[in-house]
């Protein structure tokens, strides 16, 4: 096919932006628009698009650019870029410098996540402040929705994941490359002889998305569909549609179930939530979850299926804690999603010691029993209650992942975390301490699985090892008067 005109490239690029910008409304008359630039390909093209069609568009524009501080002189040397370019375009420019890793480290997320959201409290704060921006301009481009689309499909997401990127979000954050290819915008840049940076980042393939990108879709392209890219994005945006479709209905669907509500809980009818089909169930508790906590980050499908079960089994009293301090409980036939402050908190690890750190939580008190208290680490959870004598089981008949202890020999503060070489208890029975080591290996548990198992210490003595033994220390006797119930239940 022959090689079209450099200007008709040029010129279909901006048609292009122009009319995804009406299409979905994104830019109204007299906007001001903060434009979010990186220095790369990609956000120096929408700058450039966006400063072309301000005048008949009748918006103004900042710009706005993050130093992560990840890549040192690289990151500095960006960062003078694209204040270099918004100076040449007389727009105002706004910056923000922030170490990155350390932002991570002391958050516990990973270093993607954090750099994303350092990226959108910044671009966030610019418009809610005094400069009052109207739009938030980010460059994600049909290349990135169909890399992302992938990604989320071999995670195993549902719909929502796989709709890909929306070409709006939150009514404010829009996306005018959308439906542009990153092809176009090299083509555009070349065009016109505009200079941008090249993060090296992006050939780093230890990256998911850098693998997909450089050997995936082009094996797609080669052997299956050459326009794989338009064909991703063309099922994403009929998917986002019906999710659109769908939402409205859960929110209808669900406002019918709301028995109370305040800024942080959400109390609604059981039995009129178990008439509703099981797929629509699983919907409306991630909508009241996103309503309550303010997002479903770290919520996943096991997740609102543990939610699920537990209410369909409608037992008073129980309840189930969840990640970022979200707690469902059941009562007088009503559920109740709540923001409250964990039975347990996990512990950071300890930068000194050479023991590695699995997993560790703390639990205050044993008030309000029961509760379950889950380990997504190990792929379980522990529920503790407190049974009636006359519902205990005879010796011989006791399961392995259950004990019962005297409550009364028990001191909180509890914690649960992974066993560390050096750990020593009192098996049941034995009158001397044990290297819980040697008793795994006496016990053939299979190295790979000694890390996941949960050991429950009394103020720092190991009182379980869950799912194979107690401490002689706490075990039950004549003279018992309250019995303490530990349950292990394995995903």
């Amino acid at each position: 096919m022959p090689r079209l005109p450099e200007k008709s490239v040029r010129c279909d690029f901006l048609k292009k932006v122009e009319r995804t910008i009406h299409d979905f409304c994104m830019i109204r008359e007299l906007d001001s628009v903060l434009v979010c630039v990186s220095g790369g390909p990609d956000s120096t093209a929408l700058l450039h698009a966006l400063q072309r069609l301000s005048s008949g568009l009748s918006m103004t524009l900042g710009v706005a650019h993050v130093n992560h501080r990840l890549r040192a002189e690289d990151s500095d040397r960006d960062e003078k870029f694209v204040a270099s370019l918004a100076g040449e375009m007389r727009i105002p420019f706004h910056v923000k410098r922030c170490n990155v890793r350390q932002y991570a480290r002391e958050n516990r997320m990973s270093l993607e996540d954090a750099a994303r959201k350092v990226r959108y409290d910044f671009f966030l704060d610019l418009s809610a402040g005094q400069h009052g921006y109207s739009r938030i301009a980010t460059a994600h481009h049909l290349d990135d929705n169909a890399e992302l689309i992938l990604m989320n499909l071999f995670r195993g997401s549902g719909k929502s994941g796989i709709s890909g990127i929306p070409p709006i979000r939150r009514k404010i954050i829009i996306r005018p490359l959308i439906q542009v290819s990153k092809k176009e915008i090299l083509a555009f840049l070349s065009e016109n002889g505009l200079p941008y940076h090249l993060d090296s980042t992006n050939q780093d393939e230890r990256f998911t998305r850098n693998r997909i990108r450089h050997h995936l879709i082009p094996e797609l392209q080669s052997f299956y569909n050459p326009r794989i890219m338009e064909a991703l994005n063309r099922t994403a945006s009929i998917i986002q549609s019906e999710e659109e479709w769908l939402d409205h209905l859960v929110e209808r669907e669900t406002g019918g179930l709301i028995l109370s509500e305040t800024d942080q809980s959400i109390r609604i009818s059981i039995p009129d939530f178990l008439d509703k089909p099981f797929p629509l169930r699983r919907r409306i508790a991630r909508y009241i979850i996103k309503k309550v906590k303010g997002d479903v980050k770290k919520i996943t499908l096991r997740h609102i299926d543990n939610i699920l079960l537990l209410i369909a089994r409608s037992i008073d009293n129980r309840e189930l804690h969840l990640p970022d301090d979200l707690l469902v409980n059941i009562s007088d036939h009503q559920a109740c999603f709540m923001i409250r402050k964990r039975m347990a908190r996990p512990l950071k690890n300890d930068p000194q010691s050479k023991t590695p750190i699995a997993f560790c939580y703390r639990i205050p008190d044993l008030n309000d029993l029961p509760k379950i208290m889950i380990i997504p680490e190990a792929g379980a959870s522990i529920r503790f209650s407190v049974p009636d004598f006359a519902d205990l089981p005879e010796p011989d008949q006791q399961h392995k992942n259950t004990a019962l202890m005297d409550r009364d020999q028990i001191r909180c503060p509890l914690t649960i975390r992974n066993w560390v070489p050096g750990d020593r208890f009192t098996p049941l029975g034995m009158t001397g301490t044990k290297k819980v080591g040697k008793f795994f290996m006496d016990r053939k548990v299979p190295q790979k699985n000694r890390l996941k198992c949960p050991v429950l210490l009394s103020q720092d003595r190991i009182i379980w090892l869950a799912g194979h033994q107690i401490d002689d220390s706490i075990k039950i006797t004549p003279a018992t008067n309250t019995i303490l119930k530990a349950e292990l239940f394995l995903a």
